[in-house]
């Protein structure tokens, strides 16, 4: 009996040793991450989720008793919590691992893909949108609608058992269906460049590469009945082998290895198309940010490959308006040529495009079929379009989007609303 007391004693008093223990090692924890809390300095911005950071809120009684005050206090804490963005890749590799099949809406997908799980679009938003598209085309104007799938439905053989849904091949039927003379329909395209092993989609971001771009490049020359310049009469070029996009900003799953940039870089004798023989464009290019303007020389902007947003790198970030004009002079043997075999001066003239960021590794392929092309960016730009147009003797647009844009942002119908001001 007394063994077994003693037993009993020991094993209770090794018990009560060791939730001591956890208690304090527990108490530690807290407080140590509660004095990092306090100790380190707040951060303005996360560079891995892409975002700025709440910063701590302004007291007061008003904001206190209406509970916003707290609501506040909750996202400061959370995305200043010390060690934020390795405990955000912790719980992205949990996931993972744990064979959930996605992390804040992205889906962990074959080959090192992260691949954008696709939403069901408001239907009132993408009919006003068509509706705008329409408008303008019916105003007399060289109207096309260019709206590329998304990962998602292009990349369906990586994505997980199960995970395909139907929401944008309905969507891209519904713009064929009720905008068949206008629609450029790049999926087959894509598609097919997807299925011979072409990267067309960045494995860590929600754009298209510029070999995806190309494939649309491709269907709109098709769509206006010019020659493209055929892919031999590019060089493919990484510019960046470090690149993590939007998705792995949302994902975070460690481990990924990073995404290549590459460009699409014209060779020195190679046609651009329309049978114009060798591409010796000099370009200048003209951004405008809503309240100043500034000019370039380039179409690539290198200073964002040492930054997060790489992507960026064409044509820069979203601007409200981009023109990119032919200089005067640049090919003053080609008209002539032209002339001498009798032949009318070629008709490149000027393009619109109202887009999204899918527009900027899409944009320098065109650059040898027109004198002048305009990019307005709808969620930004406060001109009227129309007015603009009339201004700038523009007659042609594109319409240049991707599925998610199109389909559920209100700005891209602008255009058909200041058009519908000037009717009576």
């Amino acid at each position: 009996m007394n063994e077994r007391a003693n037993g009993e004693r020991l094993i209770s008093e090794n018990g009560a040793t060791g939730d001591t223990a956890m208690g304090i090692l527990f108490a530690v924890f807290i407080f140590a991450f509660a004095a990092a809390g306090i100790l380190l300095a707040d951060r303005d911005f996360s560079f891995q989720e892409n975002r700025f950071l709440a910063r701590q809120p302004v007291v007061s009684w008003d904001r206190i008793r209406s509970a916003e005050y707290m609501r506040d206090v909750e996202k400061y804490i959370t995305d200043q919590f010390p060690g934020r963005d390795r405990w955000v890749s912790l719980k992205a590799l949990a996931q993972c691992l744990s064979g959930q099949k996605e992390n804040n809406n992205v889906y962990f997908a074959r080959d090192s893909y992260l691949i954008g799980k696709p939403e069901s679009p408001p239907a009132d938003i993408l009919g006003r949108n068509l509706a705008s598209v329409l408008a303008l085309e019916a105003a007399g104007y060289d109207v096309a609608l260019l709206v590329s799938p998304m990962a998602a439905e292009i990349l369906r053989d990586k994505l997980p058992a199960r995970a395909y849904t139907t929401v944008q091949a309905e969507m891209l039927d519904r713009l064929r269906r009720e905008a068949p003379d206008i629609f450029v329909d790049v999926s087959p395209g894509l598609s097919r460049a997807n299925a011979e092993g072409r990267q067309v989609f960045f494995r860590t971001d929600h754009h298209w590469t510029m070999a995806g771009a190309y494939q649309a490049y491709l269907a709109y020359m098709a769509w206006l009945g010019r020659a493209p310049a055929p892919e031999e009469a590019f060089e493919e070029l990484e510019v960046s082998a470090n690149f993590y996009g939007t998705l792995w900003s949302k994902n975070s799953l460690p481990g990924l290895a990073p995404d290549s940039v590459r460009i699409y870089s014209p060779l020195a004798g190679g046609s651009s198309g329309d049978g114009e023989g060798e591409s010796t464009q000099v370009y200048e290019i003209e951004y405008f940010d809503g309240i100043k303007t500034w000019t370039s020389d380039s179409l690539y902007q290198t200073e964002f490959l040492e930054q997060k947003d790489q992507y960026a790198f064409f044509l820069g970030q979203n601007q409200p308006l981009v023109v990119i004009r032919q200089m005067a002079g640049a090919r003053p043997e080609t008209e002539q040529a032209r002339a001498k075999k009798g032949q009318a001066p070629s008709a490149r003239g000027k393009l619109l495009i109202f887009k999204d960021s899918y527009a900027h590794c899409f944009a320098p392929f065109l650059l040898p079929h027109f004198d002048e092309i305009h990019l307005a960016d709808l969620r930004y730009w406060r001109q009227d379009p129309i007015a603009y147009m009339e201004e700038e003797g523009i007659l042609q647009i594109l319409y240049l989007y991707s599925a998610d844009s199109f389909a559920g942002d209100r700005a891209v119908g602008q255009a058909g609303a200041w058009l519908a001001r000037r009717q009576p």
